[in-house]
């Protein structure tokens, strides 16, 4: 999923449940769950780990943290009840989170994040490595139609 429906999803999270604890919590869990989903950027990825396509991957993640700036910041500006923000912020936090460390293991090869980066693509490529990944056109029309089903009714 892209860090921008993640973090639409941990918005969400924190706006529901008020809890800033809770609200990072479920976020972190979310990320692992909604990443089961195939979403098209298996091909992505496995561009970017192998240099065939690194400057491709790299300008989509700088377009989808843009992105997720633009839409996070949207959200906040247009909340009626301020002191739901903490929660909120909390809830982005935790589902962009498991991203981040990926990143951070990535750029840098730490090795004690190897088992974290084991545990995330167990998620991520649960369903994907069975029976295919989608299109990166239709993962991204399915996380646009996923996020305006989530702000519509939560």
């Amino acid at each position: 999923m892209t860090l921008t429906t993640h973090a639409v999803i941990g918005a969400i999270i924190g706006g529901a449940t008020g809890n800033p604890y809770m609200a990072f919590s479920l976020g972190f869990v979310s990320h692992l769950l909604v990443d089961i989903i195939p979403h098209g950027d298996r091909e992505l990825y496995e561009g970017h780990k192998t240099k065939t396509a690194q400057k491709r991957a790299i300008a989509f993640v700088i377009m989808d943290a843009i992105a997720a700036l633009i839409v996070i910041s949207l959200m906040f500006s247009y909340s009626p009840d301020h002191t739901l923000s903490f929660a909120i912020a909390m809830g982005i936090i935790g589902s962009v989170l498991p991203d981040f460390i990926n990143g951070i293991y990535e750029a840098w090869d730490v090795k004690s994040l190897e088992w974290f980066n084991k545990f995330h693509f167990f998620f991520h490529n649960m369903v994907s490595d069975r029976s295919g990944d989608v299109p990166l056109r239709y993962g991204l029309l399915g996380q646009l139609v996923v996020i305006l089903f989530l702000q519509r009714f939560f």
